[in-house]
């Protein structure tokens, strides 16, 4: 029998909320299908810091002798929810999570992919890639429709539609947040990141910003982003428990990140989002809220929180259930 029943693949260890909560997902996940903490790996760009933090086994991500040794210790590779098959960044992130996956097969590994986006793929190089790497995957999940019609198209038969992992998450210590967020909000919450459209997004902030607002930065990227903008304060937001004290004070959320709005839904506060990529405007439509386009759109209460958003225990049980 090897010693781990599971490595987790993303893009772990470097410092983005976003991502921190979706590996944070993945082990609760894991564990409420019988999958103990120290029967899981994490392949992590800071390796101490996610030991430390998750309570799990983590190695280097860019070592090959790590990668190897875990690999031979392990049972099943999973591709831990995110965006990492796209060339919006680089056509390197599609080449280099298929290397690990084939990496991984070739030590006996089966790997699997859940709460993925596919895309935007621009490049035949991509496309190859990407397809190549899902077609040969044992089960793939999406968490959203842009991404199961892509998956479809490359080949990826076995591809289902499922959510965002981190829509799993509850908030902490029983608390939930009681009456509309615009009944107990104290200011409007509002987060900016890095990308083409960042000048345009901030324009139209700056019409309705006031001295009261507060940026939410996941990354630091975000903080640098939100400069200038008039803001009380912006507050680097690194754990889901400082999420939750954030947003348990915003009358509602006007932001760019998927997770942004993700943490808005989880929290019931009225958002709108800013659809810098398909995946946000494809959440927002998921979410029942508008997005900020050419204009201001008005921030609107979320849909709930779907049952069928936990239906992924069923996938990963069913990872488990397989010789």
């Amino acid at each position: 029998m090897r010693r781990y029943r599971a490595v987790l693949l993303g893009y772990y260890g470097f410092g983005n909320l976003g991502d921190e909560l979706l590996l944070r997902a993945c082990i609760n996940i894991l564990q409420r299908c019988g999958i103990e903490r120290d029967r899981i790996a994490v392949l992590s760009n800071n390796p101490e810091e996610t030991a430390q933090k998750f309570n799990v086994h983590a190695v280097n991500r860019w070592s090959f002798n790590e990668s190897v040794r875990i690999f031979r210790e392990s049972e099943r590779l999973i591709l831990g929810g995110g965006g990492i098959f796209q060339d919006s960044t680089s056509v390197k992130s599609c080449i280099w999570y298929w290397g690990m996956m084939r990496l991984a097969r070739f030590f006996g590994m089966k790997v699997y992919a859940i709460g993925q986006s596919v895309g935007p793929l621009r490049s035949g190089i991509s496309e190859f890639f990407a397809g190549n790497a899902l077609r040969n995957c044992e089960g793939v999940q999406v968490r959203d429709d842009n991404s199961l019609r892509l998956a479809l198209d490359l080949g990826c038969k076995n591809a289902v539609r499922g959510y965002d992992l981190v829509l799993t998450l509850k908030p902490e210590n029983g608390h939930v947040l009681s009456g509309s967020a615009a009944e107990t909000g104290k200011y409007m919450l509002v987060n900016l990141r890095p990308c083409p459209e960042l000048e345009h997004y901030r324009e139209i902030l700056r019409g309705h910003v006031d001295g009261e607002t507060v940026g939410a930065a996941m990354s630091a990227d975000d903080e640098e982003a939100m400069k200038g903008l008039g803001l009380r304060e912006v507050v680097r937001v690194k754990t889901f428990g400082e999420a939750q004290e954030l947003w348990r004070g915003a009358e509602c959320a006007v932001g760019m990140r998927l997770h942004f709005g993700v943490l808005s839904r989880i929290f019931g506060t009225p958002m709108a989002l800013m659809p810098y990529d398909v995946k946000v405007k494809e959440f927002a439509l998921q979410s029942g809220v508008p997005c900020v386009g050419g204009e201001w759109a008005e921030p609107v209460k979320p849909k709930g929180i779907p049952d069928e958003v936990f239906e992924v225990e069923g996938f990963v049980r069913g990872m488990f259930s397989r010789q």
